[in-house]
């Protein structure tokens, strides 16, 4: 059995999250992207859940990106010139 913690998992602790909501087959899909705060090239990307409207899926990722994120406050941050996202 591995072990349920893993070492190399510790910079989710003090990662910054965002949320990415895509449309796919006319169904709008949400991502959360987990950035770590000391390496931004780090990421992690998770896909939570697909939703009938865009509305709906903005939603839910604002929810999730709150309950995940471990500062609540919102002080951790990641400059947007660190890593390059490609939106095509």
């Amino acid at each position: 059995m591995s072990k349920r913690n893993n070492p190399e998992d510790t910079w989710l602790l003090n990662a910054e999250v965002q949320y990415k909501i895509e449309e796919i087959k006319s169904r709008w899909e949400v991502s959360l992207i987990f950035i770590d705060t000391k390496d931004p090239s780090h990421l992690l990307v998770q896909k939570m859940g697909d939703y009938r409207s865009k509305r709906l899926a903005e939603i839910y990722a604002l929810n999730m990106m709150n309950t995940a994120a471990r500062d609540i406050r919102g002080t951790q941050k990641v400059s947007k010139n660190d890593y390059n996202t490609n939106n095509n």
